[in-house]
């Protein structure tokens, strides 16, 4: 490994020794993360099972870019990841003993030029795109973007190749186009944005997003009608959509995705709203009902921030729609959908946070769903039936079917040391699974519509030289409808990130 490195080193002088200053202009940086987190009943939520956490991660980025001029250059962004002791194969993180890995992943590549005679900036390859804070998208993708600033508005509209892994084939293909128009006037801002997502016959946001798939689902014999069960459940073809992701019972899909962001800052204030409707429609296999279902599902977030001196007072809170959705019932889907690519993070144990933890799984099998749609467990599988539209939620960054209140105050105690708490009360709009009871021999659901409450606090503390600390310390008082268990145990996080941007 060092051998190499000193290779790369020789060759990266040769060339800027040989190359004319001129000619290109190498600029460089890159962040370095170190991050330490313990958890309990994140996973499952509950103390009869081993589902307690701790580990060690680094990530190193590296960022380097090749520019011509103002009008041309020339990006890449490069990552390494390590799980600390994992040393599995040398495909692995490479954190074990030896530590030698092949583990560098191409973050970003891509051409960033102004096309002459116009005032359009064209962004061509492999990038990072956000719209509407992550409600909409927030990942890094293969596209095309163009944009033109028209004071005081720029108008961005791009092309992104979110799959195409049948060349010869556009049936399993995803395709997202979309337009923003954004404004920007003293301490107002807003923008208005469209995304359309050609998901042609897949599965993408029609159900629960495949990587938040709800439970493990299979075919079989003993199952009715479309012939899938849940956890060995059999389930009805009418509950079906409600309980699947991923699975492929979809044709000509279509989601069309419009946003609004409007906000206002100034010295003491700072206010904003979110604002997106779901639209279009998709299939339903014959097996399911052969008949098309629309989108309807929305969600709207709102905060303002008071600046008092050292202190700031925050308020706010999103909700992100769901619907007892029954396909036999009416020809509507009221959970609020994902494109592929979003992700809006929000509080530490069920938004992600800083520490990063999918909810309802874990650093090596991230699952990305609460546990309240993991239909696993003993109980589930003595369930007689899943009535038409029993369903959970969707925490972590892509919330669906939820809803939550938030208040926070952050102190600046001293110039590099800053102290932050936040309170969530968080619900579902419509009832989930929240456990099993039984009754004369006979099992039933019971339901609910509350999570819980989760406390967030942080300690910022600036150590030396742009190298910044944050401790991070969480726990989630759980409600009934925290999981499909019938008791829910309390989830708790704690750790800390240590990080230097450069």
């Amino acid at each position: 490994m060092k051998k190499h490195l000193v290779m790369l080193v020789a060759i990266l002088a040769i060339v800027a020794i040989t190359v004319p200053a001129f000619a290109v202009e190498f600029k460089y940086g890159g962040m370095y993360r170190l991050r330490w987190q313990s958890n309990d009943n994140v996973v499952d939520g509950s103390e009869d099972f081993d589902d307690n956490q701790n580990y060690m991660d680094q990530r190193f980025r590296m960022y380097f870019s090749f520019v011509g001029s103002e009008n041309l250059q020339v990006v890449t962004k490069w990552e390494v990841d390590t799980l600390w002791g994992n040393s599995f194969d040398k495909f692995s993180t490479g954190g074990g003993v030896g530590a030698d890995s092949i583990n560098l992943e191409m973050k970003n590549v891509y051409v960033d030029f102004n096309i002459p005679y116009t005032p359009l900036r064209s962004t061509l390859g492999v990038q990072g795109i956000s719209l509407l804070t992550g409600w909409m998208i927030d990942d890094d993708f293969s596209a095309a973007k163009f944009s033109a600033k028209l004071d005081p508005i720029r108008v961005t509209i791009g092309y992104i190749a979110a799959v195409n892994n049948d060349v010869t084939s556009t049936q399993d293909n995803i395709d997202d186009v979309f337009v923003s128009l954004d404004y920007a006037q003293g301490p107002f801002k807003g923008s208005l944005v469209g995304l359309f997502q050609d998901a042609h016959n897949t599965d993408a946001s029609t159900f629960f997003n495949p990587r938040m798939s709800t439970g493990s689902i299979t075919q079989g014999s003993g199952a009715p009608l479309g012939g899938f069960t849940v956890g060995g459940v059999p389930v009805p073809s009418n509950s079906i959509v409600q309980s699947v992701g991923g699975v492929g019972l979809a044709n000509d899909n279509f989601l069309f995705d419009l946003g609004l962001n409007l906000g206002y800052k100034i010295d003491w204030l700072s206010v904003y709203v979110n604002f997106v409707k779901n639209f279009g429609s998709f299939d339903l296999l014959p097996s399911l009902g052969d008949h098309s279902i629309d989108y309807t599902g929305y969600m709207v977030e709102g905060r303002g921030d008071v600046f008092c001196g050292p202190f700031t007072f925050s308020l706010g809170g999103f909700l992100a729609s769901g619907d007892n959705f029954n396909p036999n019932e009416d020809d509507e889907d009221g959970n609020f959908r994902y494109p592929r690519g979003a992700s809006h993070y929000w509080s530490e144990i069920l938004g992600l946070g800083s520490l990063d933890q999918s909810v309802g799984g874990s650093y090596l099998n991230p699952v990305r769903t609460t546990p309240a749609n993991v239909n696993s467990g003993d109980q589930l599988n003595n369930l007689a039936k899943l009535r038409p539209g029993d369903h959970g939620y969707m925490a972590a960054d892509v919330p669906s079917n939820l809803w939550m209140v938030n208040a926070g105050i952050a102190y600046q105690a001293l110039e590099k040391t800053k102290l932050t708490f936040n309170y969530y009360y968080i619900g579902t709009q419509e009832e989930v699974i929240s456990g099993v009871v039984s009754r004369r021999g006979r099992s039933f659901l019971e339901h609910d519509d509350s999570i819980g409450h989760e406390l967030d606090f942080y300690i910022d503390q600036g150590v030396v030289d742009g190298l910044n600390l944050r401790i991070v310390g969480a726990y989630l008082i759980a409600n009934d409808g925290y999981t499909v268990n019938s008791h829910d145990d309390d989830a708790w996080e704690a750790g800390m990130v240590l990080q230097w941007s450069f």
